[in-house]
């Protein structure tokens, strides 16, 4: 049923995860754990698809918004090399966002949500969100919704399309084409930003969780539009560019971005950057309750969570970040290890994931 490697005091762990596909908790996943790009963990099973096609070492997920978490390793990366500044106003790169409603508005504060544009007022469709410049007119055009730096709305949708517009007229370059340069090809690994065509057939058909718990509000930062799993599970959504939430990838392949990152900071080995950059991208931007999310979060200054439950496990150094459904990455420096699940079973709600839970409790019992 389950297949990879798991170090044999690891085998606790790897029951748990077992156990999710013979109690018909799980339909496909992967769960990996990585440590100075060693696997402490490694593995993956169930099916792929309603045909009842094996998942396999190289089989990819839409893993939603731990997308977020990879860019902003990217943005991060940027950082390091001077083409992008925390402190600078977006309307230095942006030249819409000289409006005076706009003026003020720093990257930090679209990293970390604070931006006021989390949302898209007009109604749209997910159609809509295939069509990259029709949705930067539609944000060109929109006022925020409060100051500034004043409150912290999550940027479920809008947060991708703006920091990937920045990029785009900074670097010349698009998110993905930047996730493929700088991670995928360089380190040997499967994370796409617009996934393409000779990776379709390794990309796990997604099935929702009835239990669906509905968000009252039509416009507000998830609801426009609404999600949809068959829309996800068509090609047009596989290949395009939706950075906030379309980013299709295996857990070895986050655990290992994760291990890097990390140990560029632990071990200062430099492989994507600099300790003193990462140092300061993981600087704690705001911590308050998240008035999409009503929960108490911590943003980092690139928009990394900030650990503040197990989701990313034991020792509140971690960071990471999850999405919607139940797929998430994310480091603990103190293990100096990387994370990820990614699985095909989505789970609706907004609600922590016991999944990935019950793995991290047991995995950290025994470290």
């Amino acid at each position: 049923m389950i297949n990879g490697y798991c170090e044999e005091k690891y085998n606790p762990v790897k029951k748990i995860f077992e156990d999710y596909f013979l109690k018909h908790e799980e339909i496909g996943a992967s769960f990996a754990i990585y440590k100075e790009g060693k696997p402490l963990i490694d593995l993956y099973g169930g099916f792929k698809n309603k045909n009842n096609k094996n998942w396999e070492e190289n089989t990819i997920v839409n893993v939603f918004s731990a997308t977020k978490g990879i860019y902003e390793i990217i943005v991060s990366i940027l950082i390091d090399q001077n083409i992008l500044d925390l402190e600078k106003s977006v309307s230095y790169y942006w030249d819409a966002f000289k409006k005076s409603n706009k003026r003020e508005i720093k990257l930090k504060h679209i990293l970390s949500h604070q931006s006021g544009i989390y949302r898209f007022k007009e109604k749209i469709t997910q159609e809509d969100l295939l069509d990259w410049n029709k949705i930067i007119n539609i944000l060109e055009n929109q006022e925020p919704d409060h100051l500034c730096g004043e409150k912290t709305y999550y940027h479920a949708k809008t947060h991708g399309f703006l920091i990937g517009e920045i990029i785009k007229k900074t670097t010349k370059k698009s998110l993905g084409e930047l996730i493929s340069e700088l991670l995928s090809k360089k380190l040997g690994l499967d994370f796409f930003i617009g996934t393409p065509k000779n990776q379709l057939s390794n990309i796990a058909f997604l099935y929702e969780d009835k239990t669906e718990t509905k968000i009252s509000s039509e416009f507000n930062a998830f609801n426009n539009p609404q999600h949809d799993i068959n829309f996800y599970n068509k090609q047009d959504w596989q290949t395009a560019e939706i950075p906030s939430m379309n980013g299709h990838s295996n857990a070895r392949s986050i655990a290992k971005i994760y291990d890097i990152f990390v140990n560029d900071l632990i071990l200062e080995k430099n492989i994507l950057l600099s300790k003193s950059s990462i140092k300061k991208c993981l600087t704690e931007s705001i911590s308050r309750v998240d008035e999409s999310l009503m929960l108490p979060i911590r943003w980092s200054q690139v928009g990394l969570i900030l650990r503040g439950g197990w989701l990313f496990g034991k020792n509140k150094e971690s960071f990471g970040h999850n999405g919607w459904g139940g797929s998430l990455g994310f480091a603990d420096p103190i293990l100096g290890i990387g994370v990820a699940y990614t699985t095909n079973k989505i789970n609706p709600t907004m609600a922590s994931d016991q999944r990935i839970i019950n793995l991290l409790k047991k995995f950290y019992e025994i470290i």
